[in-house]
């Protein structure tokens, strides 16, 4: 199968012919029926050239993804329009440099907690390559932006379930979004300028995963609410998630028990839709942040509890309430 037309393949010859060291980046592949895809372009690729290795390695995400750096995941195919952009990217690898106004800098400098950005292109979008050439270089020097950028056309579902109708697209944890070009100033200031009490779970998690618990609490202290992108991660599927969120709920017990009492009504509204290890947790929170009216809630529901776990955390919530 070919993938590359003797220009791509003279254009990455010339790219090859500039770098001063190889390069080294992963293929994160996953079960994905696209997955193939990636592996075949990455063996046309290094056969054209030896200045690129690519290491493989299995990830547990849905979708492939080249890893040009940790924050930095490129989930398509680096064809037509957007072949040399992707040459850049690795350029700037290679050189450790990037080359942006200072003023510009700056404010990257003041993006202090991580920020999730997908960027949904398609392979024949004449302004997609610009936002690529925008969008990259930011997150190269700033590891708080953890970038995906994705091929619509190439994972469809991804776009559907994202809302995306045409590209270029620029999702803002999953909330704010440009669509067309965009530049790299409007991009800045919106992160720096956002509202803490909008983070989506993703970013929330990206701050836990940081070890900037405290943060999230003070923040929520701060506003005098529970941020509604926490309570998600209260929820999540993953336990080591859960239990980030369960420190930040005793902390927040200590110092603020009033505001942690909020998240009482919304954990039962919620708690008969939730599977039994994650109903277990909810009921170590109910047991830290409760009041009186969770106590009587508790009672009412033990006898209709059959899991014998989630008897004995019912136990447990009550001991601790009293």
């Amino acid at each position: 199968m070919q993938i590359f037309d003797e220009q791509s393949k003279n254009l990455i010859m010339d790219w090859a012919q500039s770098l001063k060291n190889q390069i080294k980046i992963k293929l994160i592949t996953t079960e994905h029926v696209e997955t193939n895809q990636f592996i075949n372009f990455t063996k046309k690729f290094t056969e054209t050239t030896s200045k690129l290795t690519v290491d493989l390695e299995k990830g547990e995400n849905d979708l492939p993804c080249f890893l040009l750096k940790k924050n930095i995941k490129y989930s398509a195919l680096p064809l037509s329009k957007e072949l040399e952009p992707f040459l850049e990217a690795l350029s700037h690898i290679n050189n450790h440099e990037v080359k942006l106004a200072e003023p510009i800098l700056q404010r990257l400098d003041k993006i202090n907690i991580p920020v999730n950005l997908k960027l949904y292109i398609a392979l024949e979008c004449p302004h997609c390559p610009n936002v690529v050439r925008t969008i990259i270089p930011m997150a190269m020097i700033c590891e708080n932006l953890h970038l995906q950028i994705i091929d619509g056309t190439l994972f469809p579902e991804t776009a559907q379930k994202d809302g995306v109708m045409s590209a270029p697209c620029l999702i803002l944890d999953d909330d704010f979004r440009w669509t067309g070009e965009v530049t790299t100033q409007e991009i800045i200031e919106i992160i720096i300028n956002r509202d803490p009490s909008q983070l989506s779970a993703a970013s929330l998690k990206n701050i836990l995963e940081e070890g900037d618990a405290s943060w999230i609490a003070g923040q929520m202290m701060e506003k005098g609410e529970i941020f509604a992108g926490f309570i998600q991660l209260l929820l999540h599927e993953t336990w080591s998630v859960r239990l980030g969120a369960m420190v930040i709920v005793e902390e927040l017990a200590e110092t603020d028990p009033k505001l942690v009492a909020k998240l009482c009504p919304e954990l039962i509204a919620l708690f008969d839709k939730k599977d039994v290890p994650v109903q277990g947790d909810m009921l170590y929170v109910l047991g830290e942040a409760g009041s009186s009216e969770t106590k009587k809630w508790i009672n009412n529901k033990i006898a209709t509890l059959e899991h014998q776990d989630l008897i004995d955390a019912a136990n447990d919530a009550l001991e601790t309430l009293n």
